[in-house]
C-alpha cells in the first residue's frame, strides 16, 4: 500500500501530498514562530522556507512523506505531518513535523491527525512506528504517550535546532499490537472532541 496516495483520511482531517501549492499558504501562518525553537536545521538553511523546500525536495525519495493536513469541515489549513526515515524492509517509520495552528489544538483536529497517520501506517503493515521529541516539548510527549507510545530513552545533543541550541530527543514507539490499541485511543478521543 502507497503511504500517501491516495490521501491518509478520516471524517475530520484529509492528508495531502506536501506541493508547492501549498507553500504560500503555509508560509502565511505563525507556523514559523512556534515551530522555531524546535525545527532542526537543514542542508537549505534555517528558515521556514528552506524547511518547506527541503521538505518539498526529499518527498521524491520513499523515506519522506510531507503531509499537508486540511480542515474537512472547512477546507482550511490546519497543519503538517509527516511520515520520516520510512524502511519498507523493516517496516518501520517515524511520524514527525507534526503542527497544527493554534485555533486547532485541543480540537479534534490533532488527534484526527495522528489517526489517519497510524492508520495507514497500520494498513500498510508498519511494525514499529517511532516519535523523536525534543525533551523540552512536554506537551507533545504526554500527547503521545496518552495515545499509548511507549518512551524508550534519550538520545542526547541529537539535533540542532533552527534556534541555535541542541536538543536531546526522547524516542518514543509504539510497536504491533500497540499500533491497533493506539488507533483505538484516538478513535475514541476524536469521537469525545466531536461530541464537545
Amino acid at each position: 500500500m502507497n503511504l500517501a496516495e491516495p490521501p491518509p483520511e478520516n471524517d475530520v482531517v484529509r492528508l495531502d501530498m506536501l506541493t508547492a501549492d501549498h507553500k504560500e499558504v503555509v508560509l502565511a501562518t505563525p507556523v514559523a514562530e512556534s515551530m522555531w525553537q524546535w525545527m532542526p536545521v537543514m542542508p537549505t538553511g534555517t528558515s521556514l522556507e528552506a524547511y518547506m523546500d527541503h521538505s518539498l525536495d526529499m518527498k521524491g525519495t520513499d523515506a519522506f512523506h510531507p503531509f499537508y493536513v486540511v480542515d474537512k469541515a472547512t477546507g482550511e489549513f490546519a497543519g503538517l505531518a509527516a511520515f520520516e526515515r520510512v524502511s519498507r524492509t523493516h517496516r518501520r517509520l517515524e511520524i514527525g513535523f507534526v503542527w497544527h495552528p493554534e485555533k486547532y489544538r485541543g480540537t479534534a483536529i490533532v488527534p484526527a491527525t495522528q489517526l489517519a497517520l497510524l492508520t495507514r501506517a497500520h494498513e500498510a503493515r508498519f511494525r514499529r512506528i517511532s516519535y523523536f521529541v525534543p525533551e523540552q516539548n512536554e506537551r507533545a510527549i504526554r500527547a503521545f504517550s496518552k495515545m499509548g507510545a511507549q518512551r524508550e530513552g534519550l538520545i542526547r545533543n541529537y539535533m540542532r535546532t533552527a534556534g541555535g541550541t541542541w536538543a536531546n530527543m526522547v524516542v518514543l514507539s509504539l510497536v504491533g499490537d500497540e499500533i491497533k490499541a493506539a488507533i483505538a485511543v484516538l478513535r475514541d478521543r476524536v469521537r469525545a472532541l466531536q461530541l464537545a
